[in-house]
């Protein structure tokens, strides 16, 4: 479904990324976990395009993604830190718009239905700039439920979010598993990682220091995150 080969980042001539390799298939829960500053959003933004290679490769579906083609990422979904919308513009626009983007029909009740869902029902049509970091990542999660994909990237998805709202996003999370799809999400709590991803990424020195399935080597994991953080 997904491969990352061997890719590469630096920025002013500071190695990131040095050699990252790994493939997602359908079905996976992947949680990657590392020290700050270690790339992991990085990893994610080059994984959407958003960010550029420096070397290696990414293919979706045994398909090269190469610059400027946007075609192999129509079935991946990125949500990062910033809302990526457009803070003038309501709820209800902001989807709208990201709708229309993807020449997916929008019909308004069905957006407000979504925006309720996510306990956002009280201030649609209010500009999102006076959203709180909470309610723009429930306003994360209703895209996520109403845009289409078959591969999703989220980057710290209890972000500010109170202990209901880390409830609804577990919640939606579990929601989304499906044998045909996958996520790859970066997390900080370790405990949190191994009870709801399949499997984990750790990244260490701009490379995958461990790669393990969390149902088999959850001691592991914990052993060797632990180790790392002290």
């Amino acid at each position: 479904m997904l491969s990352v080969n061997h890719i590469r980042k630096a920025y002013f001539h500071r190695s990131v990324l040095k050699s990252i390799s790994f493939e997602i298939q359908p079905g996976e829960v992947v949680g990657i976990l590392g020290k700050n500053g270690a790339g992991k959003s990085t990893l994610l933004r080059m994984i959407s395009g958003i960010s550029s290679l420096d070397k290696g490769s990414i293919s979706l579906f045994d398909t090269l993604i190469e610059s400027g083609n946007i075609d192999p990422r129509k079935s991946l979904f990125y949500i990062g830190h910033a809302p990526g919308l457009y803070p003038n513009l309501s709820a209800v626009e902001n989807i709208s718009l990201a709708l229309s983007l993807r020449n997916i029909s929008s019909n308004e009740d069905d957006i407000l239905e979504t925006l309720k869902s996510v306990q956002l029902a009280k201030q649609v049509y209010e500009p999102i700039k006076v959203y709180s970091q909470g309610m723009l990542q429930r306003l994360k999660l209703a895209l996520c439920e109403l845009i289409p994909w078959e591969i999703l990237l989220i980057d710290e998805p209890f972000t500010g979010l109170d202990t209901q709202g880390r409830v609804l996003t577990e919640k939606r999370i579990q929601d989304w598993v499906s044998p045909d799809k996958s996520i790859l999400m970066v997390v900080h709590d370790m405990d949190w990682a191994i009870s709801h991803c399949s499997r984990i990424l750790v990244i260490h020195k701009g490379m995958i220091g461990l790669d393990e399935k969390t149902e088999s080597h959850s001691d592991q994991i914990r052993n060797y995150y632990q180790g790392l953080m002290a």
